[in-house]
This record gives structure tokens, C-alpha cells and sequence, in this order.
């Protein structure tokens, strides 16, 4: 429904669009959401698991309000703002349009402060520093300046008598843009890779910012709450209700019931009532104040009073309207077939069933610290409600990186009067860092004073009990995104997953469009993680961004890095207490080779000790794109070769990749592996001659290859670009889910027997009469034998026994798109670029193939922005469907090098030594170990052509 008010009016004539085919009237500046709640319409998508879903942040941080419009898909109703004639539909058209031009160039833009941010804490920012003489820009994602606190009325509205709040707005926007800022809306950014190097989207085209000074505002989101039926449309954030209503003048019903914790829901009851909304009740989480807490609103009165005055103000016009307030009231779910329907709650009185159209949920605020942390700026870990991440800052902003500032709530929760100040405070020190003369500091600081005083008398007078996560039910949805349950958490908890990053890569939870940002808390405080490290490291893109904007063309080669040391990726989880342990054989490493070595020998009858320094399967097994290697790649092969070790390699591939179909039945289920063949492609006459004489050398090593015309080639994947010559086909290749895969080796090689001890470095190896001891920081190993399964730190293992391996580690990355209908069933490579790609049974495009990532300066692999750029450039050309599609992730892992083959079997001049480490760890992993545990218990002996010797 359209709300009412004496002072606002529509300030523009009616504009029309369709949703699904049905006409509807709407006004200019109001979002597609706010039109499709004035028309009742609460149900935006389904989901693959069949779920309807509509608005729930509005404020594009969930996306879970994504329709098609005007042809392109995934776009955020609660963003994108309706044009006359606008086409939106629910569903996902057959043939996306793309979703930006492939750019030519994209342009870098240098200023002295750039500001990611335009709320309270970044106009205050921009200004302050502007004010001094500095070039200044803000990049904000919404479409007006103000974020939520201060967002204006939307255009298609004129406002006769503004309140104090849209008044405030109105200046600070005038004041920022008078004092030289520039404003930049509809502008997300997706990357942070350096602090001067700042990936953004304008509009639909792509930027490099260099600032020399980064004040980061993002603002905060809030906080899920994870009861039943929070997923059903009509149940909506606060803010999202508040942003309806206050800005676009819309309620998503004519009655509303608000509940969680906190003076906003008061606000919020006020305006919906102001409106002509029936609000049925006002459930408040806080006990209801007594007089020991009239101390708290005193000092309330005192730090501000004018936000005092509005706090009773809204208490007394709700009791005059008879709008039920219930303090100590606890959510407990929502129900609805379809749609929300009642509010379920537990309350001193009694539990209470609330009927009503829609429901407005807040439990509280989770700052955005993504860019912070993506960027290596400190945080800690903040015990309250759910429990969050706030960036370490100093009271002007400062992080610990030098250049880098972070205010406001996307720093740590205060409100707005303490972003205002801390953002001024921000943007004069940003200023006088670069030589400009700022202003004095003093009046910011005393405001920020004051501000904090106000803030903490509110959250004393509101204190509620924290969310209690053990009482959600297991069939409560915790990831939106990905439809994970409680239940399936725990379940996977209880199988052994022992940190959030093993979680999230056994269920998907968090690896969905939103990131984590609605279920990162709910599933950490499940796993019983409450510090920074148990956090998964965000990185680029933040936010979801549309391939085509960053199809650029990159020389691929050339300086791209080998770490011949690359740092551990440990996990922080560590043995309470040293201890001593013996075993017949012990394997250092617990990637995918160390576990199906660790499965073989304990299945023969082996006693076997496993050791990881992280989380089994955490590193480069689950980091990598599942791909299963059947013929050569662009570079293992000259295109003259007969021998060598590429092609001995060759035979074990379908052998391996028929030892991964029987673990896929010994687990029980299907592990996502597919092998419906592999194409090489190729695009110019010399490729084309290349991949007859690879498949002619696959050949006579006994693969099957095939070399298929542009015809043929058309006919098998039709959705290919056109301008291929022909391609190399091996119908054996295919791929598998990686995350499924390493999690069902561990499992089987627990069930067989073998022993996995995590968190545990091994620190120096000796040989030893009945053969090693191996010293660790949990305490001495005695081993009989011992397996290297070190991958990329396999050299390190080496050297402790003063052997040299020809063993080095590369940073290479993998990118990840939205799910979509599927789109192609091979798995794609191409004869003269690095390509790998695939489409997952969840219709995740992969997109890989060797391009590079970095180390930093803590020694953790990150994306370079480059290879992002350029990987999809390359498979938008082979994929053009790619131009509709949004990509979600990006991860980096160490891959290793040998020298294309696998080093396997015993070391010579070392009796009882035995190394497993292979290039395409994951396609040949059951085979590594299946040769390993059988050269170790003396059944076969490893081919010369795999082991060290050939080294000479």
C-alpha cells in the first residue's frame, strides 16, 4: 500500500511497468521494490530448492530480491530505480542479456582522498577533508547520498514540512558537494587489492581508483535472525521496512508487526502508523525499564536531547494509537504458506500469536568490514548479540594500515552521531597527512564525546539477552543463499568439521551472492568461533560484479610469480598438550594426495598417522576447481614432443579419475562427478596444428582423443563462441566438486583406520634406527616410514632430511559466478590461453586455468586484479553467455610444480622415505596414494619415470 501524509505529496506524474506481465503503476525515484510492494506483491524469485523469496535488507547486501529486468538478470530490486516501460519478471530469461559493455580500457583515476561510502561517517569525511583542499571522492552503491540514516525522500515526492533527520541529510549532502567533493552514486566497489589500488564499478563501467589516502564508511547491515520462517517474503529487516516507508512513501502491507531490540523499531511504528498502517504490536527483546534505569535515560537527556525527547516521544504516540508494546518478548519464528502470515513470541506473559501482512525483524547492526579485512587491516572480535568483527581504529579512524581509515558503523556499531564525528575526525587527519590545512579537531572531538555518551546509556537501557543460536530448530534455513539448514551445520560439525572454513566448504553456507553477510555470525557462533581468525577472509569481488565489466585483455606469461617457498595457510586450531606417538607409517600432509595415501595403506592393513599443520583438505585441495585432466594442457605439450614428462604422465589420469568413481560410491553419493568429455579449442590455423599433433601423441599413450572440425565442434557445444576452427575432444575428462570430494577422503580414511592428527607443524625429522623421529610442536613422532605429502611445502619437508626437491609452489586463482541454468556440460580449455572452465551441479560457472595470484606481506595467497581481469576475458570469448552472469568469488591457492609428472616412491639413499606430491593434484590424487601405499607395504614399485631418479 501507498502511504499517507498531509505534507507529502507525489511530485510527478505516474510512470507504468510490468512484473511477470501484469501492468503496474509506479512513480519516478521510487525503487522497483517499493513498486512492487505498493502493489502487494511480496514474492519476487524462487529459489532452485523451490522457496519464494522477496525484499529482506533493502539495501542490496542480501541479495535476495533479485528479478530480470529489461532482460538483465540478478538485478536488486531494492536498488534499481523503475523507468516508464520497465519489464521485470521473476525469473531468469533463457538467454541473459549482458550486463555491461566488455570494456576497451579500463581507465585509473588518481585523487588525494577517496571515500567508499556516503552515509553519515563518509559525507562527514568528504567534507572535512575537502574543507582542507583535498580532491575528494565518494563512492556510494545506492542511488542517493545519505545511506541509511540520512537517506532522502525519493524523487517522485515532495516533502511541504521536513523533519529534523531529512533536514540534517539535505545539508550535509549541499555541504559535502559545496566544499569541492565529488559524489559518485550507483558505484560499487568490488575490490580491494592494494590501498591504492581500489576496484569499482560506475555504473556499468570499470575503474581503478588510486587514492593516497583510503577512508573506508561503509556502514553496517543488519544482523540476521535466524528463527523459522525468516525467509518467507513478507519478513523484512527493519531498515528495509524503515526504507520503504520513510523514502519511498510504500508499506509492504496494511498491517506490520515489528520486533527485536532497539529504539529504530519505535521510529519505525511511528511513521508506518503517521501513514496509515496498522501496526498490530511492537515487540521490544529489552526487559522493560524499571527504576534502576532511569539513571541511563537521564544521561540520555543530558549527551542529547533531542534524540532523548524523540525516544518518549515515540513511546507516547504508539500508546495513543493503542499499539501493544511488549518488552522481554523473544522471537521464536514466523509463520505464513507462502508468505508471512503471524509472528510467533515468547513473553513474560505467555507465548503470543501476532497475525499480520508483514514483518519487520532487528536484533541489531554487523558492521561491513569486508573491504577492511580484504585490504589485511586489523580487526577484533566483539562479544555481543551474535558476536562481530569491528575494524581496530584509532578515535580518527586510523587502522593499521598507514593510509587507510575506517569509520562509522562499517567499522564498529555506534550510530550516526558518533559516524558523524569520527568521520570528521577522519577526514581532517586524512588532510593534514597530505599537507593540507585542516581544521581544528577540538569541537569533533567533543562531539564524539557526547556521542558516546548518548550511545552508551541507549544500549544500557536496552540491554537484551544475546540470541541464543543452540535454540535454532535444525530445519531453520541459516544461509539464505545457498538454503543451508541448521541441522545440515551441525550435522557436518559433528562428522568433524572443525573450524568455519571447513563449515562453509562441507555445506556451501556462505558461499553464496551475499558473501556470508546473513549467515557468517549465526554459522561462526555454531561452530563455537569467537575470534578473527575462525572468519573466512573476504576477497575480491566484496560484492557480486558483472563479468563483462572486467573482460579485459591481458598478456598473459612473462613475469607471472613462482614462489619456490610459499607460506603456510595454517589454521589457528592447536593441540592443548604435547604428547608422544608412534606409528608403522606416518604422512605429513593432509591435502587430497595425503588422505588417499592415508586410505590405502590403513585399508591394507597399516597402522598410519596422518599429520596436517592446518585442517585436513583446507588448502589447496578445496582451493582449486575440481577439474578432472585427461589430455595435455596448453603448456605441457610443444607440439613436437614424443617423450617426456607431461606424457608419461598420461596413462594415470582415466586410472585415477576411475578410483574417484569408486570413493564416489564408497561415500554414498555422487561428489558432482561428471566426465561428459573435454575440449582444447582452437582459434587460428597454428593452434588448430598443434592440437592434431597432441592428439595424435594422447593417442599413443591409449587416451581417447578426438579432433572434431568447426562443424562437428558446433554441433557438441553449441554454446561456444562462434569464431573457433575446431578443437581436441577426450570424451574421459570431466570434473568433480573439490569441497565434496576432500570431504568424503577424510571421512573414508578415518572410517578405514587412519589416524589424523591437525594442527600439527612438523619441525625437524631425524633417521632413526627403526626409522624417523619426527619432532612437531604437539611432541615427538616415531615412524617407521614416512610419506611426504607436502604438496607446495614438500621441498621444506625434503630438506629436513637434506634432500633438494624439484618441488615449487604457484599462486594460482579460481573464479566463481552466480548459479545459473546450465549452460555447458564440458569441461573447456584453450590451445593458446590459460583456460579452465566448467559448470558446477549447483550452476556455478569455474573459472580457471592458471592464471596467477600473489603473497603478500603475511605470506597468504591473494588475487591479483589483472588476472581477474584477464582470466575473464578469455572465457567470456569461449563462453559469451558469461556477459549475463554476475561472478561472486574469487580465491587464490598454491599449486604445485614439478615438472608436468608425479614425484613418487622412495627416496634414494633414505630407506623408508617416500614422497606423493604431483602437478593436477587433484585429478591424480587416488592414484598417488593408490602407488604410494603399495611401494611403501612393498607390493609394486613405483615406474622410474615418476620417482626422484629421473632427476638425476
Amino acid at each position: 500500500m501507498r502511504l499517507t501524509h498531509p505534507d507529502i505529496r507525489p511530485a510527478a506524474a505516474p510512470i507504468r511497468i510490468r512484473f511477470d506481465g501484469r501492468a503496474l503503476e509506479a512513480l519516478p525515484g521510487e525503487t522497483l521494490a517499493a513498486t512492487l510492494s505498493a502493489a502487494g506483491i511480496l514474492a519476487y524469485r524462487t529459489t532452485t530448492g523451490g522457496a519464494p523469496r522477496g525484499l529482506y535488507c533493502g539495501m542490496g547486501a542480501c541479495f535476495d530480491c533479485l528479478v530480470t529486468v529489461d532482460g538483465k538478470a540478478g538485478q536488486r530490486a531494492c536498488l534499481t530505480k523503475v523507468r516508464d516501460g520497465m519489464e521485470a519478471a521473476s525469473a531468469a530469461p533463457e538467454v541473459p542479456a549482458p550486463l555491461a559493455a566488455a570494456p576497451a580500457a579500463i581507465p585509473e583515476r588518481a585523487c588525494d582522498v577517496l571515500v567508499v561510502g556516503a552515509g553519515p561517517a563518509g559525507l562527514s569525511a568528504a567534507r572535512a577533508a575537502a574543507e582542507a583542499g583535498a580532491g575528494v571522492v565518494v563512492l556510494d552503491e545506492r542511488g542517493e547520498a545519505g545511506g541509511q540514516y540520512l537517506k532522502p525522500l525519493a524523487a517522485g515526492h515532495a516533502h511541504a514540512a521536513p523533519d529534523a533527520q531529512f533536514r540534517h541529510g539535505d545539508a550535509l549532502r549541499a555541504a559535502t558537494l559545496a566544499a569541492g567533493a565529488e559524489i559518485l552514486t550507483g558505484a560499487t566497489v568490488w575490490g580491494g587489492f592494494a590501498p591504492e589500488e581500489i576496484g569499482a564499478l560506475l555504473g556499468e563501467a570499470a575503474v581503478t581508483f588510486r587514492p593516497r589516502r583510503l577512508i573506508l564508511a561503509a556502514g553496517a547491515h543488519e544482523r540476521p535472525v535466524p528463527v523459522p520462517g525468516w525467509t518467507l517474503p513478507g519478513v523484512m529487516t527493519t531498515g528495509a521496512m524503515q526504507t520503504l516507508a520513510r523514502a519511498n512513501r510504500v508499506s509492504p502491507g496494511e498491517s506490520v508487526v515489528i520486533a527485536g531490540n532497539g529504539p529504530l523499531n519505535l521510529q519505525l511504528a511511528c511513521e508506518l502508523l503517521e501513514g496509515g498502517v496498522r501496526v498490530a504490536a511492537v515487540a521490544e527483546a529489552a526487559p522493560r525499564p524499571g527504576p534502576g534505569q532511569w539513571r541511563h535515560a537521564l544521561g540520555l537527556l543530558r549527551a542529547s536531547p533531542d534524540l532523548a525527547w524523540d525516544g518518549l516521544r515515540y513511546l507516547r504516540r504508539l500508546r495513543r494509537a493503542g499499539v501493544p508494546v511488549l518488552w522481554g518478548a523473544t522471537i521464536l519464528g514466523c509463520e505464513g504458506e507462502g508468505r508471512f502470515a503471524a509472528l510467533r513470541l515468547a513473553t513474560p506473559a505467555g507465548e503470543r500469536r501476532i497475525a499480520a501482512d508483514a514483518c519487520a525483524l532487528n536484533l541489531g547492526f554487523q558492521p561491513e568490514t569486508g573491504l577492511a579485512r580484504a585490504l589485511g587491516a586489523e580487526h577484533r572480535f566483539v562479544e555481543a548479540g551474535l558476536g562481530r568483527l569491528e575494524t581496530v581504529a584509532a578515535e580518527d579512524g586510523r587502522t593499521s594500515l598507514p593510509s587507510v581509515f575506517a569509520v562509522g558503523d562499517g567499522a564498529a556499531i555506534g550510530g550516526a552521531r558518533i559516524a558523524l564525528a569520527r568521520g570528521r575526525l577522519a577526514g581532517l587527519a586524512a588532510a593534514a597527512d597530505l599537507g593540507f590545512a585542516a581544521a581544528d579537531a577540538a569541537p569533533a572531538r567533543a562531539g564524539l564525546r557526547r556521542a558516546l555518551a548518548f550511545q552508551d546509556g541507549l544500549w544500557r537501557l536496552f540491554a537484551a539477552p544475546p540470541f541464543d543460536v543452540s535454540a535454532i530448530p535444525d530445519a531453520t534455513v541459516v544461509c539464505r543463499c545457498e538454503e543451508v539448514t541448521a541441522g545440515t551445520l551441525r550435522l557436518e560439525r559433528a562428522r568433524g568439521a572443525g573450524s568455519l572454513g571447513s563449515l562453509k566448504k562441507a555445506t556451501r553456507a556462505g558461499m553464496g551472492r551475499c558473501q556470508g553477510r546473513m549467515c557468517g555470525a549465526t554459522v561462526a557462533r555454531l561452530c563455537g568461533v569467537a575470534e578473527e581468525a575462525g572468519f573466512a577472509a573476504p576477497r575480491a569481488p566484496v560484492k557480486p560484479v558483472p563479468v563483462a565489466a572486467l573482460m579485459l585483455e591481458v598478456a598473459e606469461g612473462g613475469d607471472w610469480p613462482l614462489f619456490p617457498a610459499p607460506a603456510y595457510n595454517g589454521w589457528t586450531a592447536r593441540p592443548g598438550a604435547s604428547r608422544a606417538d608412534a606409528c608403522d607409517v606416518l604422512v605429513v600432509g593432509g591435502g587430497a594426495v595425503g588422505l588417499s595415501t592415508a586410505l590405502y595403506l590403513a585399508r591394507d592393513g597399516a597402522d598410519v598417522l596422518l599429520v596436517e599443520r592446518g585442517e585436513a583438505g583446507m588448502a589447496a585441495s578445496t582451493a582449486n576447481a575440481g577439474s578432472l585432466h585427461v589430455q595435455l594442457l596448453t603448456y605441457d605439450f610443444d607440439g613436437q614432443q614424443r617423450t617426456g614428462p607431461a606424457l608419461d604422465r598420461l596413462p594415470l589420469g582415466p586410472r585415477s579419475i576411475a578410483l574417484w568413481r569408486e570413493i564416489a560410491a564408497e561415500a554414498g553419493e555422487s561428489l558432482g562427478l561428471r566426465t561428459e568429455g573435454g575440449l582444447m579449442l582452437a582459434e587460428t590455423e597454428a593452434q588448430f596444428a598443434w592440437l592434431r599433433a597432441k592428439v595424435a601423441a594422447e593417442r599413443a599413450r591409449g587416451i581417447e582423443s578426438h579432433v572434431l572440425g568447426a562443424n562437428e565442434l558446433r554441433s557438441l557445444a553449441p554454446y561456444l563462441g562462434p569464431h573457433f576452427l575446431g578443437a581436441g575432444f577426450a570424451p574421459g575428462e570431466g570434473q568433480i566438486d573439490p569441497l565434496r570430494g576432500t570431504a568424503s577422503l577424510r571421512r573414508l580414511a578415518v572410517q578405514a583406520g587412519a589416524r589424523l592428527r591437525e594442527g600439527v607443524e612438523v619441525r625437524a625429522i631425524a633417521r632413526a634406527a627403526a626409522g624417523f623421529t619426527v619432532e612437531t610442536g604437539a611432541g615427538p613422532i616415531r615412524a617407521g616410514k614416512l610419506v611426504n605429502c607436502g604438496g607446495a611445502f614438500a621441498g621444506r619437508i625434503g630438506a629436513m632430511l637434506g634432500l633438494t626437491l624439484p618441488v615449487v609452489g604457484a599462486v594460482q586463482q579460481v573464479i566463481a559466478t552466480e548459479g545459473v541454468a546450465p549452460v555447458l556440460r564440458h569441461l573447456v580449455a584453450h590451445a593458446g590461453r590459460h583456460l579452465s572452465l566448467k559448470q558446477g551441479d549447483g550452476g556455478h560457472v569455474l573459472v580457471g586455468g592458471g592464471w596467477p595470484g600473489t603473497l603478500d606481506a603475511k605470506g597468504s595467497p591473494r588475487n591479483l586484479r589483472r588476472s581477474i581481469e584477464g582470466n575473464l576475458w578469455v572465457a567470456g570469448r569461449v563462453l559469451p553467455a558469461l556477459a549475463g552472469m554476475q561472478a561472486i568469488r574469487a580465491w587464490t591457492g598454491l599449486a604445485v610444480e614439478v615438472d608436468r609428472a608425479p614425484l613418487l616412491g622412495e627416496a634414494p639413499g633414505i630407506p623408508g622415505l617416500f614422497h606423493a606430491v604431483t602437478s593436477n593434484g587433484y585429478t591424480l590424487a587416488p592414484v598417488a596414494g593408490r602407488i604410494t601405499a603399495d611401494a611403501v607395504l612393498g607390493r609394486e614399485r613405483v615406474a622410474p619415470e615418476f620417482t626422484l631418479a629421473r632427476f638425476g
